[in-house]
């Protein structure tokens, strides 16, 4: 993907300017369906729902900004690089281009709102396009996308304090400046010196006070807890609180089953398990087209680490020595 930050701000504003673009796309049904595709692992129905929204609100960056955000969550789940699917890297440039671009004409507008909004919109799109290229090995150019990010979204939080959903981002580089490894650090900490708790305190006020972003900080703060902060118990108690949001979400059928055996509760993950293959198991396609996301879909590509093999071992050696009457046909 190219760079981002070219052009936008000497644009032109809207002829009309709303009062509130996050209040547009907090409040629009299509937005919300397009979540709950999403964590069903439904992408083309969940793209074709933002894309709908996109297009009823052209000027609106935050439609931008969530197409950006669900196709990097994909290319995550599904543990895909920019080689592995070339147009799905296409259409995550893209959008967060446009997204950084329509935010930054809002820059001076008149109201605080929304140019507090648009510096949220602009920080976020670079923030998840440094999160992309650290996924692809482009670590100089994450920096460069975190640099201004973190420019962004001091500058949204400077003209509101209680812009919630910045921290965010703000929490996602304090932890990782903290807590990555070896070149995946430096980046950050050339932006950051780095403070967990305080990362971890701003995503958690993310979820907790947030007005946009506050599932997408959910959906984060999970896959921390799962990968580095290795706290299983939070894990579970932080996908049971998304499931009362998606119930039908099989996505999080894997993830709180995956979390509940790493917790040392294994009924509970027989159920959980048990739930997503029977959401599946009815449509053979879908089942292999999900198998990915659902079994793996956090974890990327430490799925297949020996560790994990070693644990899903036992546990099926366990779940098949245990009778099962939930569980649909071909369990």
């Amino acid at each position: 993907i190219g760079d981002a930050d070219a052009v936008g701000e000497d644009s032109p504003l809207p002829a009309v300017l709303a009062d509130s673009y996050a209040a547009y796309a907090v409040g629009d049904a299509s937005l919300t369906d397009s979540l709950k595709a999403m964590y069903a692992l439904d992408y083309d129905e969940a793209e074709r729902l933002s894309e709908a929204f996109r297009m009823r609100n052209p000027d609106n960056p935050y439609g931008e900004l969530f197409l950006a955000g669900q196709l990097w969550w994909r290319s995550a789940t599904e543990n895909l690089t920019a080689d592995d699917d070339e147009r799905l890297a296409q259409r995550f440039d893209r959008h967060s281009r446009a997204a950084v671009s329509k935010a930054k004409r809002l820059f001076k507008a008149p109201k605080p709102r929304v140019r507090a909004e648009a510096y949220f919109v602009a920080g976020m799109s670079l923030g998840v396009r440094g999160q992309w290229r650290l996924t692809n090995n482009q670590f100089f150019k994450a920096y460069l996308d975190g640099k201004k990010a973190m420019k962004y979204l001091k500058k949204c939080v400077e003209i509101d304090p209680e812009f919630h959903d910045a921290y965010l981002g703000l929490g996602i580089f304090d932890y990782q400046a903290a807590v990555l490894p070896g070149v995946l650090r430096l980046g950050a900490l050339l932006l950051a010196r780095g403070d967990r708790a305080r990362g971890l305190e701003r995503i958690q006020r993310a979820i907790d006070k947030g007005q946009f972003a506050n599932r997408q900080a959910a959906s984060f703060l999970l896959t921390i807890y799962q990968t580095t902060e290795k706290d299983p118990a939070k894990a579970v108690a932080l996908t049971r609180r998304m499931r009362k949001d998606f119930p039908e979400a099989v996505y999080y059928h894997g993830v709180e089953g995956a979390m509940t055996a790493a917790n040392g509760d294994m009924p509970a993950s027989l159920a959980s398990w048990t739930a997503a293959y029977n959401a599946l198991a009815g449509d053979p396609v879908a089942l292999r087209k999900k198998f990915w996301g659902v079994v793996c879909g956090s974890w990327g590509s430490e799925c297949v680490s020996e560790g994990r093999l070693v644990a899903a071992e036992a546990w099926t050696t366990w779940a098949l020595a245990t009778p099962n009457p939930a569980a649909a046909p071909g369990w």
